[in-house]
């Protein structure tokens, strides 16, 4: 049916063999001649011819199908279908015929429609840059259980509109709906929900009488898509909805399904979130009260903790949270908070002083000065503090979760998520305004205290040995010398063939990477030729006192002859000596750490993943309910899914490519894109992305940007990529094993995901730091 005739048949098509249907037809179309009427009247003969094949959409549709039995004929029908059907069919004089069987198949969900306009979304693939989000940590936080079921429902809005839809999942007290997204859902509005097919299924009258559920939540859903998925709560004073569940889980297939489905829904989340665990470049510390306990590292956030190490390579990281910013941080109250740290260090003879500044800690004067002098050094940073506090939900939770709890975490009171911001190719941005002319002494009331030295815990956010060889105690004296501090005598604590612990009668004056000589005294008089005389190392930690030392053996022509020499004694001597065992920490707090940190997201990983010549995004993680930044991410993609498109456009393998590539492989790429958001009515309607690289100057910037505002919302997002190898490691083979009993077919799929992984990435937010940076005003 052709659109512009579409009202004409919608008034002729009711009036189908009644005696006014020539009288209406003149008189709707009286600039037609008789052979163009005659026309009208055979299409309408034909449309109305009676059609008793069945409407089967299984496969030609975006949309699951069920069984419908209409007009003595089984239909297989999706939602948006079955909805046309309940409008339409009162014009077709309540018969299934030719045409409406022709408007079930051109619905505008179907794949032959979608092609027909060239929506990207005809083909079934999903897109590059689409995924479904994984909801981390999000089985910590069920209170109830909740099966996946689809089931076909009737519900009627609060102005008495009919909508036929299905559920998604279903539990005691609330459920997950797809409805029909033609229509408009408002949060906090009641819904009578009607199951008919549940209802028959378990026999229980009560779910055909309908019950009141209210919308707690709508899924953004801006693309237009044909579904919306809501989440309701039953009001409804009623166990029928329970004793369904229970009728509907006593079944085999159903449970096994579900139990099933879950295993590789589970197994697949945990895997994704432990590469989230281990990649991410933020900064976890976990405080006791006003005291820095412990802090999670990984390989790519230990840059960061190495930062905030001085001279004696001591951790200083506890003097960034002062009593005074600690108040504002953990405000009673306050269960977030986040601020932004600008830091720099400088070098005085041979100590370190650290500086670092909040911006509500500096007037204009200040911050211009702090910004110039921090700015143009190499150790300048931008880091962002997301401070939260851990309640007692936490703990009641994770005391469910792992029976092995232990009393440590009670003692913990709030998390940090430390972020690095800096991005080299804008610290000139720091530098435009004009530089004041006061002392920079103004800026020693912003210089860390260097002691007293707090023993911050470092613990490993995997559990496994980190030593990269065996350490043994053992006693000797040893004589060292060093350029400033000269000759000092002392005695070895533990060593390795490649390190040494030592401990010295004189304060040592040197600092870290400084190179020593080192005599083995004692053993160098039993044996006269040992390599063992003037062994060159490089210092690596200087106690806080200065007496206790770690060395390095330093790497020359000698070292592997000393080495193996080192070696082979402790193999002689194998008795004599006493492992000084690794110390790994408790696999309960780590992994009652991880908990805490996956339902606390501070930014937003994702996972790429190798097909053949294409880069795909396979996962998104994410916590709900979301940030801006995750609902800008649903701009553009399907119902129930996420998108890098609102940041990276199309350019996915451009900027991927330098993490992901054989040859010449960067060990991690930042970007920075800006953001313009056209909002309608609370709803974003157009989005432009540029990436930093695109402006020609920090003035073109900062016009995109008045423009962006003035449309709607400015962004700004950093973007986080490094490359991942051997994405199987986090799916281990006995996993597999237990996976691949239950489906062959998914643990396979699962297997090669993993196996293709080779990038992980991470998005923040960082439209406050460009605003503060470019001086741009609220």
């Amino acid at each position: 049916m052709k659109d512009y005739d579409k009202t004409l048949f919608d008034q002729l098509l009711p009036l189908y063999e009644q005696d006014a249907f020539d009288a209406v037809l003149a008189e709707l179309t009286p600039n037609d001649n008789a052979s163009e009427r005659l026309i009208a009247k055979m299409e309408v003969r034909r449309l109305m011819s009676p059609c008793s094949k069945p409407v089967d959409l299984r496969g030609k549709v975006v949309g699951e199908c069920r069984r419908y039995f209409l007009h003595d004929v089984n239909h297989w029908m999706d939602d948006v279908a079955i909805n046309l059907y309940h409008r339409r069919v009162d014009i077709y004089q309540g018969k299934m015929t030719i045409g409406l069987w022709e408007e079930l198949h051109n619905t505008p969900n179907s794949y032959r429609v979608l092609q027909r306009e060239g929506d990207a979304r005809a083909m079934e693939s999903l897109d590059t840059v689409d995924a479904v989000p994984i909801r981390f940590g999000h089985y910590l936080s069920r209170s109830e259980n909740r099966i996946q079921l689809s089931t076909r429902i009737q519900a009627f809005l609060p102005d008495g509109t009919e909508v036929n839809g299905s559920t998604i999942d279903i539990s005691n007290s609330g459920m997950q709906v797809k409805l029909p997204s033609s229509f408009r859902y408002e949060t906090g509005s009641t819904l009578v929900i009607y199951f008919p097919q549940f209802g028959d299924e378990c026999q229980l009258a009560e779910l055909f009488t309908g019950l009141n559920y209210r919308v707690v939540g709508v899924e953004l859903n801006l693309n237009g898509d044909n579904f919306q998925r809501l989440r309701l709560r039953l009001m409804s004073s009623t166990d029928a909805i329970k004793e369904a569940i229970e009728i509907k889980s006593q079944t085999d297939s159903l449970a096994a399904k579900t139990e099933n489905e879950d295993k590789f829904l589970s197994t697949r989340s945990r895997a994704y979130e432990q590469v989230f665990l281990e990649q991410t470049p933020s900064l976890p510390l976990f405080f006791c009260g006003n005291k820095l306990r412990y802090s999670l590292l990984t390989e790519q956030n230990r840059e960061l903790w190495d930062y905030w190490h001085d001279e004696r390579n001591q951790p200083v990281i506890d003097k960034l949270f002062s009593p005074k910013r600690l108040q504002y941080l953990a405000l009673e109250g306050l269960t977030n908070s986040e601020t932004l740290v600008y830091c720099f260090n400088h070098q005085h003879g041979e100590k370190t002083y650290f500086f670092s500044a909040c911006p509500t800690e500096l007037d204009a004067e200040l911050r211009h000065l702090f910004w110039h002098v921090g700015s143009s050094r190499s150790s300048w940073r931008v880091l962002r503090v997301t401070m939260a506090k851990i309640s007692e939900e936490d703990a009641r939770r994770l005391q469910e979760v792992s029976p092995a709890y232990i009393q440590q975490i009670d003692d913990l009171t709030h998390i940090a998520t430390i972020q690095d911001l800096t991005l080299s190719h804008v610290n000139g941005d720091f530098r435009i305004p004009i530089k004041p002319k006061h002392s920079v002494k103004n800026l020693n009331q912003f210089a860390h205290p260097r002691d007293p030295i707090l023993p911050v815990e470092a613990l490993p956010s995997v559990l496994a040995p980190q030593r990269k060889e065996p350490r043994y105690q053992h006693r000797t004296k040893t004589t060292l010398v060093h350029h400033l501090s000269g000759e000092l005598q002392g005695q070895t604590i533990d060593f390795s063939t490649q390190g040494l612990n030592v401990v010295l009668d004189e304060p040592f004056s040197g600092s870290k990477q400084q190179e020593v000589s080192v005599t083995f005294t004692d053993l160098k008089r039993v044996d006269p030729k040992a390599p063992l005389g003037n062994v060159p190392y490089k210092v690596v930690q200087i106690s806080e006192d200065r007496t206790n030392i770690r060395l390095a053996l330093l790497k020359d022509r000698y070292s592997k002859h000393r080495s193996h020499y080192l070696q082979r004694l402790i193999e002689h001597n194998q008795h004599k000596l006493l492992l000084d065992s690794e110390k790994l920490p408790d696999a309960p707090l780590l992994h009652a750490m991880h908990q805490m940190l996956l339902t606390r997201l501070s930014a937003t990983p994702y996972f790429i993943v190798r097909r053949g010549e294409t880069l795909q995004v396979t996962a998104i993680g994410a916590n709900f309910p979301g940030n801006e930044l995750s609902r800008l991410l649903q701009k553009n993609a399907g119902s129930g899914m996420m998108s890098l498109r609102s940041v990276i456009g199309e350019y996915l393998s451009k900027y991927a490519s330098p993490v992901t590539r054989i040859r010449n492989r960067e060990a991690q790429v930042r970007h920075e894109f800006y953001i313009s958001a056209t909002v309608t009515d609370g709803a974003i309607i157009d989005i432009t992305s540029r990436p930093l690289e695109s402006f020609s100057s920090p003035e073109e910037r900062k016009m995109f940007i008045s423009q962006a505002r003035k449309r709607g919302k400015f962004f700004a997002v950093r973007n986080w990529l490094q490359p991942l190898d051997d994405g199987i490691q986090w799916l281990p083979p006995e996993t597999l094993e237990s996976l691949l009993s239950l489906s062959t077919q998914r643990a396979r799929q699962l297997e090669m995901e993993f196996t293709d992984l080779c990038a992980y990435g991470e998005m923040s937010d960082i439209t406050d730091e460009v605003l503060r940076r470019l001086e741009i005003g609220g």
